[in-house]
């Protein structure tokens, strides 16, 4: 886990997968293939908490880090999300550093958060502690709303942020536009560039979940340090729709049953 994390200040980008399935074997493959990190959303995926357990689990296999994306900044999901084994998580819907602060605090032991205690699947290793958690796990917010953009830099300013991950479609939704608008689209560029800036000046890395593979490149030439490769609902849709039609295309387009 502190690879992770100081991997997000020091290291080159970091490319993941983004899962929404509640499936363990699609995490484990995942995990095995070499991405530099595997997100679990269960703010907008379809991932209770046992699945996220057993994501995690799977996983860990592999030894690639998780970051869980909670539905909110409530300290408990956060600590359920840590407890269970995630390297990180990813904070919704961040508007202001006082929402900022409470995020990282749940993120961290007293003295120096308001984390509860209750390691219950980490602590099989042994030798787990305050300390190592406190310095290994990622506190990554999000900013997606114009009035988050509007307060980025103080935000990015907060000690113990890690990482702002920019929400491109509620951005656009708060900006007026359609929710289907990409990080680098007209009607959230005035808005990203200063988000980008203000994590700079904090030294905190920025990032997005990249709608396909098409959009890593302009993504990581915006800036992007933290960025997903593939997303496995779109993923899986563009694979099955693509042998579908070389399926088709095979049959002559005869349908089903067809003489």
């Amino acid at each position: 886990m502190a690879g992770l994390r100081t991997a997000l200040r020091d290291g080159p980008p970091l490319v993941g997968a983004w899962l929404q399935l509640e499936s363990p074997m699609a995490a484990e493959i995942a995990g095995r293939l070499g991405f530099d990190w595997v997100g679990i959303d269960t703010q907008h995926g379809l991932i209770g908490y046992d699945g996220m357990l057993r994501m995690l689990q799977a996983l860990s296999i592999g030894g690639t880090p998780a970051l869980v994306r909670v539905p909110s900044a409530e300290p408990a999901a956060i600590g359920r999300a840590l407890d269970s084994g995630a390297a990180g998580v990813i904070v919704p819907l961040v508007e202001t550093a006082e929402q900022a602060v409470t995020a990282v605090a749940a993120c961290r032991y007293p003295p120096a958060g308001r984390r509860s205690w209750g390691p219950i699947r980490l602590a099989l290793a042994g030798g787990y502690t305050p300390q190592e958690a406190d310095r290994d796990v990622a506190c990554i917010v999000m900013v997606e709303t114009r009035r988050g953009a509007e307060a980025a830099a103080q935000i990015a300013a907060v000690e113990g942020v890690d990482g702002v991950l920019i929400g491109p479609s509620d951005l656009a939704l708060s900006l007026g536009g359609a929710p289907t608008a990409a990080l680098t689209d007209a009607v959230n560029a005035p808005f990203v560039r200063p988000i980008f800036d203000a994590c700079a000046v904090a030294g905190v890395a920025v990032g997005a979940i990249a709608p396909s593979p098409a959009h890593v490149a302009a993504y990581l030439d915006a800036g992007c340090q933290l960025v997903s490769a593939y997303r496995d609902v779109q993923g899986m849709t563009a694979a099955a729709a693509e042998a579908l039609a070389a399926a088709r295309a095979a049959s002559g387009g005869r349908a089903p049953g067809a003489g």
